[in-house]
């Protein structure tokens, strides 16, 4: 077989390389050069010319190191999606350094997405492509024309233009980009753990009736989403971790497993305490915080009598906390729960229409008209 061989080129070439992919096994990876030199590398890889349109994609021999797609995206951007093993990835960028190559960590959005028509859309889409949830999307959709509107409108008042560099709404939608954290604290068997699987619709942590049966907590990427909503359109992600029951015990794993705990729970965005008929909350004093949510599991075996949970609600009362009640093995108060929890992270009922400072762009208070215009893409 003839090799095609790697040689070489001047440092002066205009071309970027990212990954634009996971750094993860995967079945494809996606990794993108852009710059007037890239077709220059690309002949150098393949040994052909690069002489596709726009639009356009053909299989290609990646030098001796793997077989995939190549796809023109735009005038100087291309994309090769050779398979997604670690080891050929790592083989076909040091292949492109050779060649003359940058490798870009974090690229400018207009060389990611050249398609875009102006800064900020391209902005736009590189937020979306690193949302976790489903409520980013449309929000972020939006962006670009609520924007041009604030510009038109509110440019030259300086009241105003000051808010751009960060509104209460842009914290809210940051947790629509990054997931916030929701901890579950109770003492052993209480249900979080069923609680957890229920969420995600399928099984992420062990569930038995023996204390210390969760040895380490799990941790679960769910998304949360009324049962009136779309979840394609309204869920929101967050990172649900079930903790251990913290209790006393000699097992050194476990306790290695509890402290790991302690933290999660101390940096939690939303912290929730749970108990059930037979079990007691969990003891206050070991914890670092006082938990944001109080829910009693196991709801549907409460007799509306029941002096015990009379009594404990008043308890919680007193301490101006309203216990919810679910049954994490059905449906009960899930609903309720997931709008208590949206509620302490801002996010129950998300605006549609606010300028968000999503990119350090909007947050650049330095801008002058033109460099603003220029970015939102507005014709003079």
């Amino acid at each position: 077989m003839k090799r095609t061989r790697l040689v070489s080129a001047a440092p002066t070439l205009d071309a970027g390389l990212t990954l634009t992919t996971p750094h993860v096994p995967g079945a494809v990876a996606i990794l993108q050069l852009h710059g007037r030199d890239a077709p220059a590398l690309l002949q150098t890889l393949t040994g052909r010319d690069a002489d596709l349109a726009v639009g356009a994609c053909r299989l290609e021999r990646f030098a001796e190191i793997d077989t995939g797609l190549v796809a023109r995206v735009a005038e100087h951007a291309w994309q090769l999606m050779p398979h997604g093993g670690p080891r050929i990835v790592q083989r076909l960028t040091e292949a492109l350094e050779t060649a003359g190559a940058a490798v870009t960590h974090q690229p400018d959005a207009r060389d990611l997405y050249p398609e875009a028509g102006s800064g900020i859309e391209a902005d736009a889409l590189a937020a979306t492509a690193k949302a976790a949830s489903p409520a980013a999307v449309d929000r972020l959709a939006r962006q670009p024309e609520i924007w041009r509107n604030e510009f038109k409108h509110h440019f030259d008042d300086p009241g105003r233009k000051a808010m751009w560099a960060g509104s209460v709404w842009d914290g809210v939608f940051l947790h629509l980009l990054i997931p916030p954290t929701v901890v579950v604290v109770g003492r052993p068997n209480v249900g979080k753990s069923t609680l957890l699987n229920r969420l995600a619709g399928r099984t992420l942590s062990l569930v038995a009736d023996l204390p210390g049966t969760t040895r380490d907590w799990v941790g679960g990427l769910i998304e949360l989403c009324l049962s009136r909503q779309d979840p394609l359109r309204d869920a929101v992600a967050v990172r649900w971790l079930d903790t251990p029951g913290l209790r006393d015990s000699d097992d050194d794993i476990e306790q290695r497993a509890i402290a790991a705990a302690r933290e999660a729970v101390r940096d939690a965005d939303v912290l929730i305490a749970m108990r059930d008929l037979e079990q007691d909350w969990p003891d206050l004093d070991t914890l670092p915080r006082e938990p944001d949510l109080w829910v009693m599991n196991k709801a549907d075996l409460i007799d509306g009598a029941d002096d015990r949970a009379a009594s404990d609600e008043a308890h919680l009362w007193a301490r101006r906390q309203k216990p919810l009640r679910i049954s994490a093995r059905g449906d009960q108060g899930l609903d309720t729960l997931t709008r208590a929890v949206l509620s302490k992270l801002g996010l129950d009922d998300i605006p549609v229409d606010v300028a968000w400072a999503f990119a350090p762009s909007l947050q650049n208070q330095r801008l002058n008209r033109e460099q603003m215009r220029e970015y939102l893409g507005l014709a003079e």
